[in-house]
């Protein structure tokens, strides 16, 4: 969630770059960054022990070894999975790409090759020491498989509509094939829907945090399964805050001096398919949410744009399902400051 700003003497980091079919690993040693080792490494779980070998041999005696990698989807979560398989007492850290990004521009480098990428990332694990990774469990990467599926296929869906409406197609066999698809789309996205609901139901924590957020107005089955998925149980957030800037629901302010006074955005540094479902969400529950559209209107009378009246109630909508998690109550309408 977040990163330390003071390094830990007591971590032997190592940066690791991946791709598909391999991966780099350089080791921090305070050396100037062309002298940093390297090994080039071929991703395989076989591989692995040698890597583990490696490093445990160039670290200090008393350390602990650290891997800070990137964010890569599966990639990465499935090496990590390898690393910390051979040795549960390694600390795996999968950071955002944006921040490893801002680090090594902010050292000046004039070229960007794999190599001194994947030294950087062994840098700024020993310099930020960013917190470690924690693998989901089993049911929750089945289920988040499932509804990023159906995302998918949604989007899918949606693309193909629109290429039906969009203008008469010459050729009605084309018509045809393309209006089969949408069924076959249509019953897939049902299937999928039945088995999340049954997950979900099947689980008891999960059950109980539905029904919470369900009592919401405005907050239907996709938003619940999706916040489950991508953001985890609410309460390991220590504040409000910390969830919406996680989420990447904050404000970004762009002020400097006297002349600089840009318009607050949202940061957008978390996931993208959380703020797609809350912004529909809160499209809705600012027409039937009395609370909500309360806060909506009164922002749009303040003058806010739409847009950003919509961010606000997305923020509320948020943090308001974790202080329900929080407190194990469903939601009374008319409790949120207007």
């Amino acid at each position: 969630m977040s990163t330390k700003n003071t390094s830990n003497p007591s971590i032997f980091w190592a940066g690791c770059d991946l791709a598909k079919a391999s991966f780099d690993m350089a080791i921090w040693g305070h050396q100037a960054m062309p002298d940093m080792r390297v090994r080039h490494v071929q991703r395989r779980v076989s591989e692995l022990p040698a890597v583990l070998a490696w490093l445990r041999q160039s670290a200090p005696e008393g350390t602990r070894l650290g891997i800070v990698m990137e964010a890569t989807g599966a990639f990465s979560e499935e090496t990590a999975r390898w690393f910390l398989a051979l040795d549960p007492e390694l600390i795996v850290a999968i950071v955002n790409p944006a921040q490893t990004c801002a680090f090594i521009r902010s050292l000046g480098l004039r070229n960007k090759t794999d190599l001194l990428d994947t030294r950087a990332l062994a840098r700024y694990g020993h310099d930020r020491c960013p917190v470690p990774w924690e693998p989901p469990t089993e049911e929750l990467v089945q289920l988040r498989d499932l509804v990023r599926t159906r995302a998918e296929l949604v989007d899918a869906q949606t693309a193909m509509k629109l290429r039906l409406k969009d203008h008469e197609r010459s050729s009605k066999t084309a018509t045809t094939a393309l209006e089969q698809v949408l069924v076959t789309l249509g019953a897939q996205i049902k299937i999928l829907d039945a088995e999340i609901r049954a997950r979900i139901e099947g689980n008891e924590v999960w059950r109980a945090q539905s029904k919470h957020f369900r009592s919401i107005q405005g907050i239907g089955p996709v938003i619940v399964a999706t916040v489950l998925v991508e953001l985890g149980d609410l309460r390991r957030f220590l504040c409000s805050r910390q969830l919406t800037a996680f989420a990447g629901l904050s404000p970004r302010n762009k002020e400097s001096g006297t002349s600089v006074r840009g318009k607050a955005r949202l940061c957008k540094q978390g996931s993208a398919r959380v703020r797609a479902t809350l912004y529909m969400a809160a499209s809705c529950a600012a027409r039937f949410n009395p609370d909500m559209k309360k806060v909506y209107e009164r922002l749009l009378a303040q003058g806010k744009e739409r847009r950003s009246a919509l961010g606000a109630v997305m923020r509320k909508l948020l943090v308001l399902m974790r202080a329900l998690v929080k407190s194990g109550k469903d939601y009374m309408p008319c409790l949120v400051a207007a």
